[in-house]
């Protein structure tokens, strides 16, 4: 049988340049939607400076009238200590592995080296904890038992926060069916409605974003297909690389399938915020014993990954986001199945 028998270690600087750096940056990274902080000093804090109003003055010849300092607003992202673990059988883990390489014109077969074998293995690997993350950070809830509890996510963070007040952030409730004509694009134009005077002017910066779940998206993409123009007959034929709304991006968040699981979680929901204003962090830098291996087990013929870091997201300011979300159903359990049990690895 075939399999792979060398392990990896991976600690200090090979843990970023080789592992998460690359997994945290460039285009991947900016589909999230949000700001990505990857070992930012400890404690990370996510941080945004407002510019003062008017500055301009009548001359003078001499002395100093500066005026206010520019407003700093200032937010510590909790960090908790995560653990990723996967294991697989040699035969099957080889087989991932190998599938991986034999579709590369630029590999000889014949000769495989241990480099190529371990960027293979390597990428297997990342991807799995990058979709850890990316949905625990939209979902996860530290109460919870079972999937998604490492680390408390955005919406649950948002919705502590929501209430009436301009320190609370603004969420009204989707009532009605998706179903209805025109409803994701009066639930966008809501969000517009509804959003705060500066959140409405970083419109002009570009980095305002619409941030939705599958089903709002669908419907949206459906409504533009019903337009009666050729451009729309066109892309109904060839599909559409991404939606906007009067000039803003809209993002399916991906996570219906992740929602099922979630049943104390709203399982429909849009938001309206300023890219910057939400931040995912993670950190490998800072803390002991953070690490990845990845190894052979001979006793039970297994192939296993693991990684420690540290990993936690949040939000700054509550003015920056406009929010609408489905009510939760009472209904539910309002939490997960306890995930089951596996034995420890050695």
């Amino acid at each position: 049988m075939a399999k792979i028998e060398n392990p990896k270690n991976y600690t200090g600087q090979d843990l970023e340049a080789i592992f998460f750096r690359p997994m945290l940056n460039g285009p991947d990274a900016r589909e999230l939607g949000i700001k990505v902080m990857y070992n930012m000093p400890v404690p990370t804090t996510l941080q945004f400076w407002k510019r003062s109003g008017d500055i301009l003055q009548k001359y003078s010849a001499a002395g100093w009238n500066g005026g206010e300092s520019a407003t700093k607003y200032q937010k510590q992202i909790e960090l908790s200590k995560v653990k990723a673990e996967a294991g697989y059988s040699a035969d099957d883990y080889f087989n991932m592995v190998y599938e991986r390489i034999v579709g590369r014109a630029d590999v000889n077969m014949d000769d495989l080296t241990g480099t190529e074998l371990e960027a293979a293995e390597t990428a297997l690997f990342k991807e799995a904890i990058a979709e850890s993350i990316r949905a625990t950070m939209w979902l996860g809830d530290t109460q919870r038992k079972g999937t998604l509890s490492t680390f408390d996510g955005f919406v649950k963070r948002l919705m502590a926060d929501k209430g009436e007040t301009e320190d609370d952030v603004r969420c009204t409730d989707i009532s009605g069916s998706l179903t209805e004509a025109s409803a994701a694009e009066t639930l966008l134009k809501s969000l517009w409605d509804n959003a705060s005077d500066v959140l409405k002017e970083f419109k002009s910066q570009g980095n305002l974003v619409y941030l939705v779940t599958s089903d709002i998206y669908a419907k949206y993409e459906e409504e533009l297909d019903g337009a009666a123009l050729e451009a729309a007959y066109i892309a109904k034929q060839n599909g559409r690389e991404g939606l906007s709304f009067r000039g803003i991006p809209v993002i399916d968040l991906r996570i219906a399938a992740y929602l099922k699981a979630c049943t104390d979680m709203p399982q429909t929901f849009a938001l309206l915020t300023d890219r910057r204003n939400l931040a995912l962090a993670v950190n490998t830098a800072d803390f002991p014993g953070t690490e990845v291996r990845m190894w052979y087990n001979p006793d039970q013929m297994e192939n296993r990954q693991r990684a420690v870091f540290m990993a936690g997201c949040d939000y700054l300011l509550p003015e920056l986001v406009s929010m609408a979300a489905k009510p939760v159903s009472t209904s539910g359990s309002g939490t997960t199945p306890p995930a089951s049990s596996e034995s420890e690895n050695q």
